[in-house]
């Protein structure tokens, strides 16, 4: 009696042992299949961050660019603001058409009408 208690004993350990063999062995399969899901999640992360560089890049780009283009248009409106004030300035000063040769030029076209 006392060696079929040590057989049932000895038979409940070996079970145990393998059930906890198993459960190890499960337990280190799911390990490697979540290392290798959270190194695929680390990849994508990695791309999608050099695409989020990339986008801010070109709009950064374009950005700059566009207030260049402004920056020039003002320059240039600002500069043809200067030549027409100073044209007109010098016009004046010559009796161009603000001043009196002007009302002569137009007196023989207006009776030729």
């Amino acid at each position: 009696m006392m060696e079929q208690k040590m057989k049932e004993e000895q038979e409940r350990r070996r079970k145990k042992e393998m059930e906890e063999r198993m459960s190890l062995e499960e337990t280190k399969e799911q390990i490697l299949k979540l290392q290798e899901k959270l190194q695929a999640l680390q990849e994508e992360k990695h791309q999608l961050f050099l695409q989020l560089k990339k986008v801010l890049h070109e709009e950064e780009k374009r950005r700059r660019k566009e207030q260049s283009d402004m920056t020039t248009l003002a320059a240039a409106a600002y500069q043809q603001g200067m030549a027409v004030h100073a044209g007109t300035h010098i016009l004046n000063m010559q009796g161009g058409p603000g001043g009196h040769n002007r009302a002569t030029t137009l007196i023989p076209a207006d009776r030729a009408k």
